[in-house]
């Protein structure tokens, strides 16, 4: 039903039992222990595998703003500032991330364009923001959370309003989900020389994410680059295509790894091979901070971990950069190990039933195992014992709902009973007893199923907070394999369609050869698609003036110039 009422735009509060009720006094303490609203969703079950879900924030003061987004789900955060000509920047950034849930300040939310971009072209839930957004506040919260001493630390210090939309968007987090956000860790500054800045409107015509006509991934963009194995490398690359780079450098990079992979079928092979059996790390881990994952999500954690040697011995004796820079990262052996040790093969969903413990692991889990699935057994070895001590050889343990169990002896041996032996019952041909240990076996028979389950809970919680406390190198991972899984994509995709490697420097010239519509080439079905030469410079020949008649194809060719253009930005 959440995800139901989430879907229409509701919030729903989670209301918990905070004590445990045979130990409660009168009535049993509840509370609410968390919000959960379109933005700050982490179930996997309510979100798309391949798309990030964002929350964000919009500070607005005069000509100067801000905005923050974050994925709850991922542990990602990225903030902006603008101090002039905010409410472009900020309706180009909202286009870019399209958060499902906005929080605003007050001017913000009085601002007819801002409010009515988030209302209507995104369907968002908008939030008021009232006094989160004060600065000095904002700041403290900011530094507290990503563990550093000033603003300046992080790139904020000339960035006031960036400040003041990242510590409103922690403060609704805090408010909301009411327990540690561990797993966010690095904020991420968005400058205008990092990235080109595409308004919605260029993003839409562009069909970078979705076609036009049904707003489906089929016939955009990434659709067409889209061949990743991870749901991590599935979202970055779109954020790669919603993000084209503006530094050559970082563009080599990438490209210089796309060009290794695509000319070694061989290597680029095995590596997508081993991708596709490696999970949602960035999830799985979320959820472990969160408190939230059970048995399957920490088996499934192992499962990927696993990979992860392949992966690294793969990519040994790679030459590009950026691979090389994959190549060390963490392989998580002793977080798998530990996983592998604790957790069985296929755990239940329910993490407060038992039987999530592996046999073998803990010794006292072990025994109360043995007590419930052996406890005639028990009983039986606990007999030939007392037989073997007393000499009684009629002697027998039985059990009724009056006494429990007890130690039965016939008349013709009640000499030789010991004196530890209580009576309880005497018999027309013999006598009954009880002895302590017998009491006490009894009671670990009798609650052995309830300590058991308890037991396995408590380890179970100890092995998820050590998940949840080694999340920053598990993010670190998360983020290696998702970035080898988006090259490996721009490589195949580069190989079956016939791409070449883009020559970008900064000489304000445009020269393309050949040049195809990405998207197009791929719908025609049954004819060939006809290349076209495109050449602008910065001095000159600034304007080209296209005719022809309806349905010539000018459109196609002037939103194929910008799509090469931009698949070379991002370094496809």
């Amino acid at each position: 039903y959440i995800g139901r009422l989430i879907a229409k735009g509701y919030k729903v509060a989670i209301c918990e039992q905070l004590e445990d009720p045979a130990l409660a006094k009168g009535l049993v303490d509840r509370d609410v222990i968390r919000i959960i609203t379109p933005g700050t969703v982490t179930e996997s079950s309510m979100l798309e595998e391949n798309k990030s879900n964002y929350l964000g924030a919009v500070y607005l003061s005069g000509q100067s703003g801000g905005t923050a987004f974050c994925d709850l789900s991922t542990g990602e955060f990225c903030a902006a500032n603008y101090p002039a000509d905010a409410v472009s920047h900020i309706l180009n950034e909202l286009g870019r991330f399209a958060p499902r849930e906005a929080v605003c300040a007050d001017a913000a939310a009085e601002n007819d364009d801002i409010r009515t971009f988030l209302t209507k072209r995104l369907g968002s839930l908008v939030e008021a923001g009232g006094d989160r957004f004060e600065y000095m506040a904002a700041a403290a919260r900011v530094c507290e959370q990503f563990d550093v001493q000033s603003t300046d630390e992080l790139g904020l210090g000339e960035a006031p309003a960036a400040v003041c939309a990242a510590g409103a968007l922690l403060a609704y987090l805090h408010e909301t989900q009411k327990c540690d956000l561990g797993h966010i860790r690095r904020l991420e500054l968005l400058g205008d020389d990092h990235y080109m800045e595409l308004d919605y409107t260029t993003r839409r015509n562009l069909e970078l994410t979705e076609n036009l006509r049904s707003g489906e991934k089929r016939g955009s963009l990434l659709w067409v680059l889209d061949k990743t194995k991870t749901p991590m490398g599935g979202r970055l690359l779109r954020a790669w295509v919603e993000r084209p780079l503006l530094s050559p450098v970082q563009i080599r990079r990438r490209l210089g790894a796309v060009e290794e992979l695509a000319g070694d079928n061989v290597l680029r092979g095995e590596l997508i091979r081993c991708l596709r059996e490696i999970g949602d790390m960035q999830r799985l881990v979320s959820r472990a901070v969160y408190g939230s994952a059970n048995g399957r999500d920490l088996h499934a954690l192992a499962l990927c971990c696993a990979q992860l040697p392949n992966l690294t011995a793969l990519l040994k004796d790679v030459h590009s950069a950026a691979l090389r820079d994959i190549a060390q990262m963490d392989t998580l052996a002793d977080l798998c190990a530990r996983i592998d040790r604790a957790i069985c093969d296929e755990p239940p969903f329910s993490v407060r039933e038992g039987g999530i413990i592996r046999d073998g692991f803990n010794e006292e889990v072990d025994r109360l195992r043995h007590i419930l699935k052996s406890g005639k057994g028990v009983m039986a070895e606990m007999e030939a014992k007392e037989k073997e001590k007393t000499g009684i050889r009629t002697l027998k343990i039985g059990y009724n709902k009056v006494f429990g169990y007890y130690i039965e002896v016939s008349n013709a041996f009640k000499e030789q009973v010991p004196e530890t032996y209580i009576r309880k019952q005497t018999l027309v041909n013999g006598e009954r007893f009880i002895t302590q240990e017998l009491k006490d076996l009894e009671h670990e028979i009798l609650t052995a199923s309830e300590r058991v389950v308890a037991l396995e809970y408590e380890l179970f919680s100890a092995l998820r907070q050590q998940i949840a406390d080694n999340a920053g190198r598990i993010q670190k991972t998360a983020a290696a394999v998702a970035e080898c899984d988006a090259l490996c994509s721009f490589a195949s995709v580069a190989v079956h369609n016939n791409f070449c490697r883009p020559e970008v420097d900064e000489s304000g010239v445009i020269e393309i050869r050949e040049g195809r519509h990405p998207v197009v080439e791929k719908v025609l079905k049954d004819s060939l698609f006809v290349p076209n030469d495109t050449f602008m410079g910065e001095k000159e020949e600034r304007v080209a003036i296209i005719t022809g008649p309806n349905m010539a194809g000018k459109s196609t060719y002037m939103r194929q110039v910008a799509l090469i253009v931009l698949m070379a930005q991002i370094g496809s």
